[in-house]
């Protein structure tokens, strides 16, 4: 920062230069309000520029964070249909697989155990589903994705049977056991299909990364940008504001309109400075 001490006494041949103007201006800043002016807007002026400099700076990482992601996308053959999040897939394959909780207990209370047992049966099944509906979507294509969509499905008809069983066996009525067991694993074929269908469209946990890096940075150097133009809008009226009473200085030290004028361009040099 450029201090007022460091305006010092000009030589001989520097007041000849310039024609006294290191001079005047000391005597124009020699007010403490002018003094204290001139040391904000200098102060402000630095701010701005290391706000412009970060601005920069969040720009460029912004970019670089945006070709990484894109780059991981085509790695990873998600460029072109994957929307959702990380975060967000996976938060709603939980919830339809969890959906998917109180069908699934009574498959599981066809075993005839206690409650804590049986819930734990419940939850091999809700995993189940869920490793299902992961490995359907990881398994692009090859044999591994026709034995998982088989498996999946022989543990659907499985647990649809259970179903029947125990509604068979508690309530007497086949037909309205069968109704019902079918009910049952046609939703329970729906949520773990939504959840398939969700993972499909998500992201995965490295370019999901990478896009929240981007956007992070996106948004701090828009925030950095809106600083700067308030910054510069307070600088602009301030500055205006110290050359308009420079001015009024340089009318009753000058009689010279050109000394005037050569006056002012130097305070604006300095403050540019």
């Amino acid at each position: 920062m450029e201090s007022i001490e460091r305006i010092a006494p000009p030589s001989q041949r520097d007041l000849a230069a310039t024609d006294g103007h290191i001079v005047t201006m000391r005597e124009f800043l020699a007010k403490p309000r002018v003094a204290r002016e001139f040391q904000d807007l200098k102060t402000d002026a630095q701010k701005l520029r290391s706000t412009e400099r970060d601005r920069r700076s969040l720009n460029e990482r912004a970019a670089e964070a945006e070709l990484e992601a894109g780059r991981r996308a085509r790695a990873h053959d998600q460029h072109r249909h994957n929307r959702l999040s990380f975060g967000v897939g996976a938060f709603l394959a939980t919830l339809f697989v969890a959906l998917d909780a109180l069908p699934a207990n009574l498959a599981a209370q066809t075993f005839g155990l206690d409650p804590l047992p049986t819930w734990g049966i419940t939850a091999v099944i809700v995993g189940a589903l869920a490793a299902g509906m992961w490995a359907v979507v990881h398994y692009k294509s090859g044999w591994r994705r026709t034995v998982t969509i088989l498996a999946l499905t022989l543990g659907l008809l499985s647990i649809g049977a259970l179903r029947y069983w125990f509604l068979w066996v508690t309530a007497g009525d086949a037909l309205a056991a069968v109704l019902e067991a079918a009910a049952l694993t046609i939703f329970t074929t729906m949520m773990v299909w939504l959840g398939i269908v969700v993972l499909s469209f998500t992201k995965s946990r490295q370019v999901s990364q990478a896009d929240g890096q981007a956007r992070r940075l996106r948004r701090q150097a828009e925030k950095k940008s809106a600083q700067e133009v308030e910054l510069s809008r307070h600088l602009e009226a301030a500055q205006t504001e110290f050359v308009a009473d420079a001015q009024l200085f340089s009318f009753r030290t000058f009689q010279s309109e050109a000394r005037r004028n050569q006056f002012l361009d130097y305070v604006r040099a300095e403050l540019d400075r």
